[in-house]
């Protein structure tokens, strides 16, 4: 039998399993039939215990490292050995300062513990026993990884190293390949067909045979072109394999520390799409996933039952589901929602593309989906049309009207720093923001980054952008310039352009006011509020509380109409032919309502921030416009952007 052990290194997620690596081991146990062994070893579990849950998680999850690298320069000396050690560079680049000296101090500490502690883990999951080792690469887990396949090899040169996951797509894995002589074979992009492909050459005592599959590169053939820029098949998504998930289990039962200190849930994976129906027809510029295949799949709504119930099967214990997703099918609300039974406390998060009806979010929500990433990144409609988001300002708002009628939680950020991104769009953040704060706020405020796959970095020339791998990729790895720029997923501009400068001026005013947002919503006390309330003896109130202070607001029923007209953005001269007052008391009743701050305004039409009792009653905006319109195009006259 051949022994295989599929490895989740840091710095994975550690209340997150591996889904890739469950979904190989369950395909191995259901098609080689008892010819090979496979088990998921959750390494960054026990990492994360020796770090310490809250240590760990600022590595992991939080945004405060992910520019500098950190989590795979900690790995360097031992992955690189006949490197130079290089932390007084390091550190002259990063996290300067006496108010990082306490962290610094701790950092080489864990730095210094690693190669022992990689050592003992390799005993313990008797890793030098295998003869195959398989390692997930995904952010931060890359040179951790190349770090604990030297270890291997150096105990035992003949087993053999395998890479794959996000960090190896073509041309990125090319270069592993070719200058990291530890890793025998990595494979690019989908590996549910040419894994199984190379374990039958394994088994039939040739594992080089497998160079001749499209998706599998190694040293003998990653300067051929054919194998160099190619991806794997793609395995059909209607082929259920329910991931192995008993080890994940297994691992956290063996490390209870975590979920005592750590401030993340445990929670599973789960996968009913591929690609980005939007991305596939309008590929938002600053968008780096999905690689080279933004090609739209998404699982057969039966088969999407099937598996949401059995993962519904986990509870009580496990209730916590997130997707693999890029962006919910559009179907589902209609075909695979109403026919869920969440348990109790069940949760479901989606990646989702708005606009949405407020009847798929009502069915979302009774299915047991409480959190999303609806992809908002701006409330100026001129930031969303250079991103192509083919999205307005009023739809972000309406949606996150929406989500308080639902009890859906938004995961959103605000980035800026778009190519052409004018000043006036944070001058104006500063006088809306403060508007917002009965809405749920963003994770913060972040500056755009140029990733690998993006339209941005395809098209760098056309958008006048100087890119070149951020700055910890040439701290980290060995590598000449030409191999970290096929190397690098993230990229930054070189050039000073304005759009960054006014970033950077107004960055943390912004930042502060999200801060406040995010403050007022924190902890056990009432979140300010901003509602209508009508029926009571003195007639309808606007309940308002954003300041901290609560007042009410009398109106009447004619301005209470029209705040729930106004549900639905409409400019005045839209509204006045049919108002009953007239055109004068119709500006009127806007002035008054503007003075205190109920409505957002943007190219002179009007929305109502007002909740209404019962939800918005209006129909959603319509979408701004299809892929194909010539008004969701970026301009293309030069600048640049920055996203994550």
């Amino acid at each position: 039998m051949l022994r295989v052990a599929f490895v989740n290194m840091p710095f994975a997620d550690w209340n997150r399993p591996s889904f890739a690596l469950s979904q190989l081991a369950a395909l191995l146990g259901r098609d080689f039939d008892g010819r090979v062994e496979g088990k998921v070893c959750y390494l960054n579990q026990d990492i994360a215990e020796h770090f310490g849950a809250t240590t760990y998680e600022s590595i992991s999850v939080t945004h405060d490292h992910v520019d500098t690298g950190l989590g795979d320069w900690l790995f360097r000396q031992i992955a690189f050995p006949d490197a130079p050690d290089n932390t007084e560079e390091y550190f002259r680049r990063f996290y300067r300062g006496e108010h990082w000296a306490e962290f610094r101090r701790r950092i080489l500490a864990l730095r210094a513990s690693l190669p022992a502690l990689c050592e003992r883990l390799i005993d313990r999951y008797r890793l030098a026993e295998a003869d195959l080792v398989g390692f997930s690469s995904m952010f931060a887990q890359h040179v951790p990884s190349i770090a604990l396949a030297r270890l291997l090899k150096r105990r035992r040169p003949e087993v053999l190293i395998a890479f794959g996951g996000a960090n190896c797509e073509a041309p990125m894995g090319a270069v592993i390949a070719e200058h990291v002589d530890v890793v025998d074979y990595v494979f690019s992009g989908p590996a549910l067909d040419t894994f199984p492909g190379f374990l039958e050459h394994v088994l039939d005592g040739a594992p080089e045979r497998a160079d001749a599959i499209p998706g599998v590169v190694t040293r003998r053939n990653c300067h051929d072109g054919r194998f160099r820029g190619a991806i794997g098949s793609d395995h059909d998504i209607d082929d259920l394999l329910l991931p192995e998930y008993g080890s994940f289990l297994a691992a956290l039962e063996a490390h209870p520390g975590l979920r005592e200190t750590g401030t993340s849930k445990p929670m599973l994976f789960f996968e009913t799409s591929r690609g980005c129906w939007w991305g596939q027809r309008s590929h938002c510029t600053f968008c780096g996933l999905n690689g080279q295949s933004m090609v739209y799949r998404n699982m057969d709504p039966k088969l999407a039952i099937e598996q949401f119930n059995w993962l519904f099967g986990f509870a009580p214990e496990y209730t916590s589901l997130f997707c693999t997703d890029n962006v919910m099918p559009r179907s589902y609300p209609k075909e695979v929602f109403p026919h869920l039974e969440p348990p109790e406390g069940g949760s479901i998060y989606y990646e989702v593309k708005l606009p949405l009806s407020r009847q798929d979010l009502g069915r979302m929500s009774a299915a047991g989906v409480t959190v999303v990433q609806p992809g908002i990144e701006a409330l100026a409609s001129s930031t969303l049309k250079l991103m192509a988001k083919g999205t307005t300002a009023f739809h972000n708002l309406q949606f996150l009207k929406n989500c308080d009628e639902f009890g859906i939680d938004p995961d959103w950020n605000l980035l800026i720093g778009f190519p052409r991104e004018e000043e006036s769009v944070y001058e104006r953040y500063t006088h809306d923001l403060p508007l917002l704060t009965h809405l749920p706020p963003p994770v913060g405020v972040f500056m755009v980054r140029f990733d690998r796959f993006s339209p941005y970095f395809k098209r760098r020339a056309e958008f006048g952008l100087d890119l070149h791998p951020m700055d910890f990729y040439g701290l980290t790895y060995p590598f000449d310039a030409d191999a970290l720029d096929e190397l690098a997923y993230f990229f930054a501009d070189h050039n000073l352009g304005r759009y960054m400068q006014n970033a950077l001026t107004w960055h943390e005013r912004l930042r502060e006011l999200v801060a406040a947002w995010r403050a007022a919503w924190a902890g056990d006390g009432p979140r300010p509020e901003l509602r209508l309330i009508g029926g009571g003896p003195a007639g309808p109130v606007v309940r308002d509380s954003r300041s901290g202070v609560p007042v009410e607001h009398p109106v009447d029923e004619q301005t209470a109409e029209l705040l729930r007209r106004l549900a639905s953005p409409a400019r005045p001269d839209q509204l006045a032919p049919a108002w009953p007052g007239g055109e004068a008391d119709l500006a009127g009743r806007i002035a008054l309502l503007k003075s205190r701050g109920l409505l957002f305004e943007e190219n002179g039409r009007l929305l109502s921030l007002v909740l209404t009792e019962g939800g918005d009653q209006a129909a959603p905006e319509p979408p701004a416009a299809e892929p194909g319109d010539r008004r969701l195009l970026p301009v293309l006259t030069g600048a640049r952007e920055d996203r994550r």
